[in-house]
C-alpha cells in the first residue's frame, strides 16, 4: 500500500512539472554582415551599376604580373576580424579553340588573411606571357559572419619583360672551345677511299653554331652526322628582380616534341652522347626560353639555333672518256646494250659485247676509259674522274638487209644531239664527308656477283663516298614546250625489288620526246641525304644563259651539275646528192622546176605502231616526212613592184606526198621572174605544232634560182587563182634549235 501511494506522487508530481512548464524565447540574429571592398586596383567589377542600378558588364583592366592590392572592409555593429581571398584564371586554348570562361572559385580556393594589402604574383601563359584572372575576397567580422557577396575584380596580368635566353656562341672563330658548338668527324675529298688501300682516319672538327635565322631557305650551319652538338646558354634580366627561374629547350623536326625543363642553375646541355639523346639527320631548330617567376617566356622572337645534321654529297658526272670525230660508236651484238645484272652475271660489269662485223658470241669486253667495265664496281665514286659525257644506246634498223642492222654506243658531251627513241646511260661520282657506307644492295655472291668482294658493292663505314645516285631529265619540248614531266628516278645501283625490278650500276632513261633535254645527277648518301642544291635544272640553266646567274654569284659554280642535250635528230635533205635540185643559182629554162624531195632522210624515224625504246624496229618503224615549200619573187605587172609569196597547196605541211623520183611544181605566171627564192621545210613530224615534243623540224636557207621571165601573152591566158598564203613557220625556238 505504501508503495502504490508514492507511485502516484510521482505522476502527479510529473504532471504538474509539464504543465507549469514557461514557453522557450525565439532566436534572432541581430548581428549584420560585413561590407567588403577593393581598393588601387581596376574597377570593382561585381558593385559598377547603371543610373537604374542594374549591373554593368565587366570591363576587364590591365596591369602588370607583380602587382600591390589593396582591400579594406566594415562591420555596423561590430569590427572586421579578417579577410578570405582567392584567385583563379583562364586556361591556355587548345588547338585554336576560343578560351573557355573564368571558373568560379571552390572552397578549398581560399585564403585566410589579416592584412588589407598585398602584393601578389599572377601567373601568365608561357605561349601568349598574358592571362585573365579573378580575385574575389571578402571579410569576416568578430562574430565569424561572413560577406555574402564577395568583391570581386576580373583583369589580365600581363608580362612585359621577361628575361631574354642568350644561346652562347663563337661565331667566327674556326674550331670553338666554348659556346655552342659541334664537334664531329669529317673526311676530305683528297682523303677519299679508293677501294684497296686503307680506309683513311676522318679529321676530328668543330663547328660553331650560329645560325639563328629562320625564315631562310638555306642553313649555313652544316654539321656532320653523329657529332656531338654542345648547346650553351645564360639569360638577361630586362627587370628589376624579374630572374630566370627555369629553362625550357627543346631541338624540334621531330627529335623532342616537347620541351625540356630545367632548372636555372642548369645552362647547356648535349645531343648524340647517348642512345636516347641520339638526332637523325636533317634539319635541326633548338629553341630556348627563359621562364621568370610569372611564367612567362620571351616566344617572339624566338631564341633558336638552326643546324643541319648530315653533310650534303657532292655530284658530278664520270661519264666515258671522249672518243674521236673518225669513230663515234661501238658496233655491239644483239642484245648488247643490255647491261644489267642479268641470268646471275652482271654484264654491266664487264659489259658483254663484240667488236666489227663478226662478234664472238659471249666475249667480254669492257670499254676502256669508262664505266661499262670493272671499274664501275671496283673503283669507288669518290675516286671517279669528273667527265661531263654519257652514253647513248640506239639500234640502227637496215631496212635492206635486216640481218646488218646495228646496235651502237654512241659517247656525246654537252649540246650534242642524240637518236629519238634512244637510250641514255648515265654514270656518276661523288663525294661524301660523313656518312657511312651503307648501300642498297641484298642478296648473297651467288646472287650478285661482287657483293662482299668488288669495293663498289660492300657495304661498311663511312668512306668517302656517297651509295648511290639518282637522276632526272626534263625535257622542253620542241617547239613551243611545255617542260616534260620526268619523275626522279630510285636511287642505283639497287636491288630493292620495290625500287627497279633489276639492279642496276647507271642510270637509264628512254628518251622519247623531241625537245632538249636537262640531265642532272643527285647522289644519296647513307643517310639518304641527296645533293639538292640544284631544284630545277631547267630553270637553273636558263638563268645561267640569259645572265641572272653571273660569273660572281655562288651558284655559278654548280653549272657543270647539268648536263644539255638535244633528243631527236632533225630530218634532213641530201643537198650533196648530185642529182638533188634544186640548187643554188641553178638556171631552168622553162618555168617547171623539179623539187627532188625524194632526196631526204630521217635517223631516227617515227615509230607508227608502237614507240618502242632502243632504236627502230622493221615491224614498228616508218620513215614519217612532211614537206612544205615556199616560193618568193617579184609580183607581175605591179607598179612599183611587190614581193609575192605563194605556196603549194600540195606541199603545204603535208605528210605521205609521193615524192619518188621528184616532184615537178610550174611557177605561177604572178610571179614574173626571173629571180626566185625556194624555201624548203621538213619535219619528222605530223602535228609539230600542236602536240609538244612529237619531233622536229628543219628549214633550209632560201635556194635562189633563175627561171624564164613570164610574157605578157601567159598571162592573159592565166586565169587562175592560186593561194598565196605560206606555211607559216618551222616553229623551232630558241630553247630548242637544232645544234
Amino acid at each position: 500500500m505504501r508503495f502504490r501511494a508514492g507511485l502516484v506522487f510521482v505522476f502527479l508530481a510529473l504532471w504538474m512539472g509539464v504543465g507549469c512548464r514557461k514557453p522557450l524565447a525565439p532566436t534572432v540574429d541581430t548581428n549584420l554582415p560585413p561590407e567588403t571592398w577593393i581598393t588601387a586596383a581596376p574597377q570593382d567589377t561585381l558593385t559598377s551599376r547603371d543610373e537604374n542600378g542594374n549591373l554593368v558588364p565587366p570591363v576587364t583592366g590591365t596591369i602588370p604580373f607583380r602587382f600591390h592590392l589593396y582591400w579594406s572592409g566594415s562591420d555596423q555593429d561590430g569590427a572586421v576580424a579578417g579577410f578570405y581571398w582567392a584567385v583563379v584564371e583562364t586556361v591556355g586554348s587548345v588547338s585554336g579553340l576560343p578560351i573557355p570562361p573564368l571558373p568560379g572559385p571552390k572552397p578549398q580556393d581560399y585564403r585566410y588573411t589579416s592584412v588589407r594589402d598585398s602584393v601578389f604574383i599572377f601567373n601568365v601563359l608561357e605561349e601568349t606571357n598574358n592571362r585573365q584572372h579573378a580575385f574575389y575576397i571578402y571579410a569576416v567580422d568578430n562574430k565569424g559572419k561572413p560577406d555574402a557577396t564577395p568583391a570581386r575584380l576580373i583583369f589580365n596580368s600581363l608580362d612585359l619583360y621577361p628575361p631574354i635566353p642568350v644561346i652562347e656562341a663563337q661565331c667566327g672563330v674556326p674550331n670553338p672551345t666554348t659556346g655552342s658548338r659541334a664537334k664531329g668527324l669529317i673526311f676530305h675529298p683528297n682523303d677519299a677511299w679508293d677501294g684497296v688501300s686503307p680506309v683513311p682516319v676522318p679529321i676530328e672538327t668543330t663547328i660553331a653554331l650560329c645560325d639563328t635565322f629562320s625564315r631562310k631557305t638555306t642553313v649555313s650551319d652544316i654539321i656532320p652526322m653523329g657529332a656531338v652538338v654542345d648547346m650553351r646558354w645564360h639569360s638577361e634580366i630586362r627587370v628589376a628582380s624579374n630572374p630566370a627561374l627555369a629553362y625550357k629547350y627543346k631541338i624540334g623536326e621531330g627529335d623532342e616534341v616537347e620541351f625540356v625543363q630545367v632548372p636555372a642553375s642548369v645552362t647547356s646541355t648535349q645531343y648524340n652522347t647517348t642512345d636516347r639523346n641520339r638526332l637523325a639527320p636533317g634539319l635541326k631548330i633548338f629553341t630556348l626560353r627563359a621562364i621568370d617567376q610569372a611564367g612567362g617566356a620571351r616566344t617572339s622572337p624566338e631564341t633558336t639555333r638552326r643546324f643541319y645534321m648530315n653533310l650534303g654529297p657532292d655530284t658530278w658526272f664520270a661519264g666515258p672518256d671522249t672518243i674521236p670525230a673518225t669513230n663515234p660508236g661501238f658496233y655491239t651484238t644483239p642484245p648488247g646494250f643490255t647491261v644489267r645484272y642479268a641470268n646471275g652475271q652482271l654484264k654491266e660489269r664487264y659489259f658483254q659485247a663484240g667488236l666489227g662485223s663478226n662478234p664472238t658470241p659471249g666475249w667480254r669486253v669492257p670499254i676502256p676509259g669508262s664505266l661499262l667495265s670493272t671499274d664501275s664496281v671496283n673503283v669507288m665514286p669518290a675516286k671517279r674522274k669528273a667527265i661531263k659525257t654519257f652514253f647513248e644506246l640506239y639500234t640502227e634498223y637496215n631496212f635492206t638487209n635486216p640481218s646488218q642492222h646495228r646496235h651502237r654506243i654512241y659517247v656525246h658531251g654537252e649540246g650534242d644531239t642524240i637518236h629519238m627513241n634512244s637510250w641514255v646511260l648515265l654514270h656518276g661520282g661523288g663525294f661524301d664527308a660523313d656518312s657511312p657506307y651503307s648501300l642498297r644492295i641484298q642478296g648473297t655472291n651467288d646472287q650478285l656477283p661482287g657483293i662482299g668482294v668488288d669495293p663498289v658493292l660492300k657495304s661498311g663505314v663511312a668512306n668517302g663516298s656517297p651509295v648511290g645516285f639518282r637522276y632526272r631529265i626534263p625535257v622542253f619540248l620542241d617547239s613551243i614546250g611545255p617542260e616534260s614531266t620526268f619523275p626522279q628516278s630510285q636511287v642505283y645501283p639497287s636491288s630493292e625489288l620495290s625500287s627497279v625490278p633489276l639492279p642496276r650500276i647507271g642510270g637509264y632513261q628512254g628518251m622519247q620526246q623531241s625537245g632538249r633535254a636537262y640531265a642532272i645527277l643527285r647522289s644519296e648518301d647513307g643517310n639518304r641525304g641527296l645533293d639538292n642544291r640544284i631544284e630545277d635544272p631547267v630553270a637553273f640553266v636558263d638563268s645561267i644563259e640569259r645572265g641572272l646567274i653571273g660569273p660572281n654569284s655562288p651558284r655559278y659554280a654548280l653549272k657543270d651539275k647539268v648536263l644539255t642535250f638535244y633528243v631527236n635528230r632533225a630530218p634532213y635533205l641530201i643537198r650533196d646528192d648530185p642529182t638533188f635540185e634544186p640548187r643554188p643559182g641553178q638556171v631552168y629554162f622553162t618555168r617547171n622546176i623539179q623539187l627532188r624531195l625524194d632526196k631526204s632522210a630521217d635517223d631516227d624515224p617515227y615509230q607508227s605502231l608502237q614507240r618502242g625504246i632502243g632504236g627502230m624496229d622493221d615491224q614498228k618503224s616508218s620513215l614519217l616526212l612532211r614537206f612544205s615549200v615556199t616560193l618568193r619573187g617579184r609580183k607581175t605587172g605591179s607598179s612599183p613592184p611587190k614581193d609575192t609569196v605563194w605556196a603549194p597547196p600540195e606541199l603545204a605541211r603535208k605528210t605521205g606526198v609521193n615524192v619518188a623520183g621528184g616532184v615537178p611544181l610550174t611557177i605561177p605566171p604572178f610571179i614574173q621572174g626571173p629571180n626566185v627564192g625556194v624555201d624548203i621545210e621538213i619535219c619528222d613530224c605530223r602535228d609539230c605544232e600542236t602536240v609538244p615534243g612529237q619531233g622536229r623540224c628543219r628549214r633550209y636557207p632560201t635556194i635562189n634560182i633563175t627561171v624564164p621571165v613570164v610574157t605578157a601573152e601567159a598571162m592573159t591566158q592565166s586565169r587562175a587563182n592560186v593561194s598565196s598564203i605560206g606555211p607559216g613557220s618551222s616553229g623551232e625556238s630558241s630553247r630548242s634549235r637544232t645544234p
